[in-house]
């Protein structure tokens, strides 16, 4: 072999070697991916040059070897609804092919970074590789034993309602008022996790409602419930009330009462010949006392409503009654006067003392 025989196979040699043992390339990036929770990801990888060498999927959260090629190599690839969980799907040219992984029913724990990975072979050091994120997005969640369900407090006293979420994104809180008053801080909504209940009055008492949102639906929402300590509160419907007497009619006094703890509520009445001048009524033949199923559309936070019949009217029921709320804070009474009223249509009824 002449000298330029060895120059051009030296040539050859230098240039052919290099195309046919090209070095695979990742050419693209791989796309963050976002998901909801129970949904499909899809993370791509394209490769340029792969030939015989071997591309990996690998979730780096876990460490898990997801798939080798289109196969996957995981032990536990559960099937619900006749769909894998993992999949890898290929497509494109030999020289430029991507290898699409497809993670179906996604849970919060397939979060993370996902690498794409070539091993060339005959070289125990070489490998390319490209990293992408998935993102799984969790509707929120309060956490109940975080969040506040009860606060008791003395007036004049600071504290605070905790509303815990959990979520991705992370959820942003609003607090609102469930009978839409304003408040603590006088507006009608407040946005953050901790409300601030400062210098407490029984204006603050009620329920208060806390959603929590990150915009993947559906949102979540907690009621919490307020309570002042506070000597009783009393109220009439009406401080007067009229009845004709000796015709079998019914006289209702009303009596709103408020307090915290809950008052106990008792009715007494003037009763001329007796020590004092008042007696304390008790349920009998000619008196009825209830408590009246909670009516919000009359009722303010807190209060209770009490009421005292008086059956078959007589002249001597036309009294000054009095509705008397008491609890370990204090004592409140309120006064309500039985009057009579004509009524002749109905023969009267014989005069009966009352035993109280």
């Amino acid at each position: 072999m002449g000298i330029f025989d060895v120059l051009v196979f030296v040539i050859v040699v230098l240039f052919a070697g290099p195309i046919s043992g090209q070095d695979p390339e990742i050419v693209d990036d791989i796309l963050p991916e976002v998901q909801r929770v129970g949904g499909t990801a899809r993370l791509n990888c394209t490769v340029a040059n792969k030939q015989t060498n071997n591309l990996f999927w690998i979730h780096d959260d876990s460490g898990e070897v997801i798939s080798m090629d289109r196969t996957v190599t995981l032990q536990i690839n559960p099937m619900i609804g006749g769909l894998r969980k993992y999949e890898v799907f290929k497509r494109g040219p030999a020289d430029r092919q991507t290898y699409m992984l497809v993670i179906r029913r996604l849970r919060q724990q397939d979060a993370g970074r996902y690498t794409c990975q070539i091993k060339i072979q005959n070289d125990n050091l070489g490998q390319v590789e490209k990293t992408g994120k998935l993102t799984v997005q969790v509707p929120p969640k309060i956490r109940p034993g975080d969040t506040t369900t009860l606060v008791e407090t003395d007036q004049q006293q600071n504290s605070s309602l905790v509303c815990a979420a959990m979520g991705i994104p992370l959820p942003n809180i609003t607090w609102t008022r469930l009978d839409g008053k304003a408040l603590p801080n006088g507006y009608s909504q407040y946005r953050g996790a901790v409300l601030p209940l400062n210098m407490a009055t029984t204006d603050h008492m009620g329920v208060y409602r806390c959603v929590a949102d990150n915009n993947i639906k559906p949102p979540d929402e907690h009621l919490c419930e307020v309570r002042v300590f506070h000597a009783p509160a009393a109220r009439t419907v009406q401080n007067s009330v009229g009845q004709a007497q000796n015709r079998r009619f019914t006289a209702r006094l009303d009596c709103i009462v408020n307090g915290y703890p809950r008052p106990n509520v008792r009715w007494e009445r003037i009763v001329s010949g007796v020590r004092e001048g008042r007696v304390q009524l008790t349920d009998n033949d000619f008196f009825t006392i209830t408590k009246q199923t909670t009516d919000n559309q009359n009722l303010m936070s807190g209060e209770q409503w009490y009421t005292l019949k008086i059956r078959n009217v007589r002249a001597n029921d036309y009294t000054d009654y009095f509705c008397i709320a008491e609890n370990n804070k204090g004592t409140t009474s309120i006064m309500i006067t039985l009057f009579g009223e004509l009524y002749n249509s109905i023969p009267s009824l014989p005069v009966i003392n009352r035993t109280v």
